[in-house]
């Protein structure tokens, strides 16, 4: 939510820039979507939604810290890498889908749960959107990326517990 603004807020990026993120991100989302789903198959969903996770905790310091350990052009330059692996990130909810398939009873059952799934996240998202733009703004950059990643390592704690069938 936050990474498009910490590039236009705080690094001063334009239309254009932004603009050419959503198109890498895109392509390399499209490159990358096959792979997560073999990474999938391969590892299995509960590492990928543990891995998917702490990527998440690097991505969040990156963002809350780059501009206090490079320069600035160095810093929007990794905030900008950050933005892409951020969406490429975001396919390993392909991995939550797949548990989810894998616990039902029923295709109307996968269904209803994500698509429930989905309605929630997006709830969550706003609300997340709305105090954590209050947390910027009172606490500042870094704040609010390590609570990001707090939440990223609880959500890995989570998913950690999550039993496997064989």
């Amino acid at each position: 939510t936050f990474g498009p603004y910490v590039l236009v807020l705080f690094y001063g990026a334009n239309a254009m820039i932004i603009s050419l993120l959503f198109a890498v991100s895109a392509i390399c989302c499209f490159i990358a979507s096959p792979l997560v789903g073999k990474v999938i198959d391969r590892f299995g969903y509960k590492i990928v939604m543990i891995s998917d996770t702490l990527i998440l905790v690097i991505v969040c310091f990156f963002y809350g810290f780059a501009h206090h350990l490079f320069p600035k052009n160095i810093a929007f330059l990794i905030c900008c890498v950050n933005y892409i692996l951020d969406s490429v990130i975001s396919l390993a909810s392909m991995a939550s889908n797949v548990y989810v398939q894998d616990l039902a009873d029923s295709p109307e059952e996968v269904r209803a749960t994500i698509s429930t799934g989905v309605s929630v996240n997006h709830l969550i998202t706003i609300l997340i959107a709305l105090f954590g733009g209050w947390i910027w703004q009172k606490l500042g950059i870094e704040t609010l990326f390590v609570l990001s990643a707090i939440l990223g390592l609880c959500n890995s704690a989570y998913a950690a517990t999550i039993k496997v069938k064989k």
